[in-house]
């Protein structure tokens, strides 16, 4: 397993354990060289995979990087990673990377913005299983309101994760999908509602 060092913004150590070296060296490539959009994009890929992945099957790495990055790497071709561990690590991987997007103005937002505490409330979780689901693939993204910055959830992120782990979910909370007129209610007061739950 593959220890990965980072700091929250208030310097506190988080450490990040991958099951493969390979993928922890992916998010490094990405987080550094990938621009902010293509990052988002490559977070929403890997969502994506993240709803398909059979714990029970194997798949090679060549095939998780092109399905999360849209590139052929000629890295690794013999490495074949159990599904339970791509599923563990892709959530680390989109975790990371959510993390180092720049923060986006909410009001360039072109969707609704749930903050962490409306998202909460709506799964009726708590604020700590929400940040728990962070690393296994619920993707909140840094946003700035009133001049702060804070984690926001945007509904065409949120709603695959919620989707993919209805059964978790459901034991955890009371299980939802994100109505349309909730959305237009967080739509319109997105700015004075995004007041807590900094992006670390």
């Amino acid at each position: 397993m593959i220890i990965a060092t980072s700091y929250d913004r208030n310097g506190v150590n988080a450490m990040k354990t991958y099951k493969h070296q390979a993928l922890k060296e992916l998010a490094d490539q990405q987080v550094r060289f990938a621009p902010p959009v293509r990052r988002l994009e490559q977070l929403k890929r890997a969502e994506q995979l993240l709803t398909e992945i059979d714990p029970h099957r194997d798949y090679p790495y060549q095939f998780v990087c092109y399905r999360v990055t849209d590139f052929r790497s000629e890295s690794h071709p013999g490495l074949l990673l159990s599904g339970h561990d791509v599923a563990h690590d892709l959530g680390l991987w989109i975790s990371e990377l959510a993390r180092s997007l720049p923060a986006i103005p909410v009001e360039d937002v072109t969707e609704p913005v749930f903050t962490l505490e409306e998202i909460s409330k709506k799964l009726n979780v708590t604020t700590k299983t929400i940040n728990r689901w962070r690393k296994r693939g619920l993707i909140g993204i840094p946003v700035v309101a009133n001049g702060r910055r804070h984690v926001g959830f945007l509904p065409s992120l949120v709603d695959p994760f919620l989707t993919a782990n209805k059964a978790r979910i459901e034991k955890s909370g009371k299980f939802t999908q994100l109505t349309q007129k909730e959305k237009d209610e967080s739509c319109a007061g997105r700015t004075d509602s995004l007041v807590s739950g900094s992006a670390d």
